[in-house]
C-alpha cells in the first residue's frame, strides 16, 4: 500500500524538466566587490587585449552569449553582470545601493580584480552611463569605447511618457521554459539568448515561468539615478563608436503595440523625437564618435543586426 500511495504522490506531481546546459563557450567566475556583492564575471577567452561587455537594464553578461564569442579571435572577452541580476548578488538592505556611481566602482573593482589595467568597453543600454562615468573618472583605464544602443542621456532627456504598461503573460506563456522564452522574446522584440531568460527569470522545477527574480525597485533605483545625474560625456575623450538603432515599426519602441493601437502614433513621435535628441547631443557633446545606424535591429542591435554590428565594431577596434 505504501508502494501505491508513493506512485500515486508521484502521478500527480508535475514532471521534472531535462537539465538545461548553457551552448555558449564561457567559464563562470565570480568577483567581490566592496560592500560583500559578488558579480559574476563570464569568460569566453581568447587572445589579445581585454574586451568587457557590460549588458542593459535587467539583463545579464549572458545576453552576449551569441554575440561576445566572435571576438575571441582578437580579445580575451569578457561580460559583466550587474548587481542584483542573474547569478550576481543583491546588496544587503539600505539604500543608494544601485546607483551609477556605485555600479561604476562595481566594474572598476572587477577590473581591478582581474588585474586588466586597461580595456575596450561595451555596453548596451544603459550600461552607457556606466561607460560615460568609467571613461571620465578612470580614463587611464579606459582605451576605445562601444555604445550599443547606449549613447543616452537620461537627465537631459529622461523617457517620454506616459507609456503602456507590458501586459503579464498569460497562462500559456508562461506554463514552460519554451513558452516563457517566447514571451521574454516577444516583449523584447529580439531573439535574446536563452541563458539570459533563464538567468533573469524563476523557474520551477517542472520548467513553468513564475516571472523575473528581481525586484522592479531596484531597476527602478538604476534607473532614477541615471536621470538624477548628467553624463560627463564632454569628459570622454577617447574613440567611440556608437551604434544606434533606426527604428521601422512601433514594435522597436514597445513591443506589444501594433500599428493599429489607439496609441501607437502618439508613442511613435514621442519616441521618434527622443531618440533624435539623445543622438544628436550625444554627437554634439562627443564629436570623436563614430555614429552608425542599424535599421530595424530592435534596441538590441547587437542581436537583431549581429553581422552588421559585428563589422562595424571590428573595423572601429581593429
Amino acid at each position: 500500500m505504501k508502494r501505491l500511495a508513493l506512485l500515486l504522490v508521484l502521478a500527480g506531481c508535475s514532471p521534472q524538466q531535462p537539465a538545461w546546459h548553457d551552448p555558449s563557450p564561457h567559464q563562470q567566475g565570480f568577483v567581490t566587490v566592496p560592500g560583500g556583492v559578488r558579480l559574476e564575471v563570464l569568460d569566453w577567452g581568447g587572445s589579445g587585449p581585454p574586451l568587457v561587455f557590460l549588458a542593459g537594464l535587467e539583463n545579464t553578461a549572458h545576453v552576449f552569449d551569441d554575440f561576445a564569442p566572435r571576438f575571441t579571435k582578437d580579445f580575451h572577452v569578457y561580460g559583466i553582470t550587474r548587481r542584483g541580476w542573474g547569478a550576481s548578488s543583491r546588496a544587503p538592505g539600505g539604500q543608494n545601493l544601485y546607483t551609477i556611481p556605485v555600479l561604476v566602482e562595481d566594474v572598476r573593482a572587477v577590473l581591478d580584480t582581474l588585474r586588466l589595467t586597461k580595456v575596450d568597453l561595451v555596453g548596451h543600454s544603459i550600461a552607457g552611463q556606466e561607460l560615460s562615468w568609467l571613461a571620465a573618472n578612470y580614463p587611464d583605464r579606459v582605451d576605445r569605447l562601444v555604445y550599443l544602443d547606449a549613447g543616452f542621456d537620461y537627465h537631459t532627456h529622461p523617457v517620454p511618457g506616459p507609456l503602456p504598461e507590458q501586459p503579464p503573460p498569460t497562462a500559456a506563456e508562461s506554463a514552460s521554459a519554451a513558452a516563457g522564452l517566447a514571451y521574454f522574446r516577444k516583449m523584447n522584440d529580439a531573439q535574446l539568448p536563452e541563458g539570459d531568460f533563464r538567468a533573469t527569470e524563476s523557474l520551477t522545477v517542472a520548467g513553468r515561468d513564475l516571472g523575473p527574480k528581481t525586484s522592479g525597485k531596484i531597476s527602478a533605483e538604476v534607473y532614477n539615478s541615471a536621470t538624477s545625474l548628467e553624463p560627463p560625456l564632454d569628459r570622454v575623450r577617447g574613440p567611440v563608436l556608437a551604434v544606434y538603432d533606426r527604428p521601422t515599426s512601433i514594435a522597436e519602441f514597445i513591443p506589444w503595440l501594433t500599428a493599429g493601437d489607439t496609441a501607437a502614433t502618439r508613442i511613435e513621435k514621442l519616441a521618434t523625437d527622443w531618440r533624435a535628441a539623445q543622438e544628436t547631443e550625444f554627437h554634439a557633446r562627443v564629436p570623436q564618435a563614430v555614429i552608425v545606424g542599424a535599421t530595424g535591429a530592435s534596441h538590441y542591435v547587437f542581436v537583431g543586426a549581429p553581422d552588421s554590428v559585428y563589422r562595424a565594431m571590428r573595423t572601429f577596434l581593429k
